[in-house]
């Protein structure tokens, strides 16, 4: 099952890095007893080829709506999908994931919403010792300058706090594996630089 382009984490995770040209997200894959669990089906070629030789049935999660994440969709198969409200807009099909779902595949599943700046309706897996979060800890572009929403921001530490993985997975970082505290700590140290009058934190 894991392909020679997959790099291993453990027995259960691996996933596809992310490429730049075509820009096209990791791909996280879970072994669970009877499917394979995908974190996000990337855009690149690489990826729809990986995801259309795996033999076992594929449950698809899809981080959201951009199309580095999910422009595969159309060309691979999933047998389930799992998004957030915002992601269905645009698939128009699939189980909207709106709060804490936890799901048994002889490895469990924790599927649930993400708040995030970088794109609204965000959604994440937790599996074990690790959680996937897509690009939910980046920021946005408003006005052409770089910036998070500040109560989205406080909403997305206290969500992340509630996580007993130690391990996030951030989906174009070059270590892609990170440990929770940094993030988390990365993540306090820009909210503590917003200016209370403001709604955004400007970086």
């Amino acid at each position: 099952m894991l392909m020679e382009e997959t790099v291993r984490i453990n027995e259960i995770i691996s996933y596809l890095p992310a490429s730049e040209n075509p820009l096209s997200a990791d791909v996280g894959i879970i072994k669970g007893k009877n499917s394979v669990w995908l974190f996000d089906v990337g855009c690149s070629s690489a990826a729809e080829e990986l995801i259309n030789r795996m033999d076992k049935p594929k449950i698809a999660v899809i981080s959201h709506f951009h199309p580095d994440h999910m422009a595969n969709f159309e060309k691979v198969k999933s047998d389930e999908i799992y998004l957030g409200a915002n992601t269905f807009k645009y698939v128009k099909r699939g189980n909207i994931v709106e709060t804490d779902l936890f799901i048994d595949d002889g490895v469990k599943i924790h599927l649930f919403p993400l708040p995030s700046s970088h794109a609204k309706g965000s959604l994440g897996l937790e599996t074990g010792e690790y959680a996937f979060l897509g690009d939910s800890t980046y920021a946005t572009m408003k006005q052409g300058r770089v910036c998070y929403n500040a109560s989205v921001l406080k909403e997305e530490i206290s969500v992340l706090k509630n996580l007993s993985a130690k391990y996030f997975l951030i989906s174009h970082d070059k270590n892609f594996v990170r440990k929770r505290e940094e993030v988390i700590a990365e993540l306090e140290e820009i909210y503590s630089k917003r200016d209370p009058k403001e709604s955004y934190i400007w970086l």
